[in-house]
């Protein structure tokens, strides 16, 4: 039980920034997609 914790704990998870019209990834800080312009941006963890 406690390996279980201390691994959702200690395991580093991963970020997607994807603008919701075209698709495009973008960085976190930017909050404007490069090739739209869209202001619309997802924020997925994996």
């Amino acid at each position: 039980m406690f390996d279980q914790l201390r691994r959702s704990v200690t395991e580093r998870t991963e970020s997607l920034h994807e603008c919701r019209r075209c698709g495009t990834d973008v960085e976190e800080a930017d909050g404007r997609c490069p090739a739209c312009g869209s202001t619309e941006i997802a924020h997925y963890e994996f």
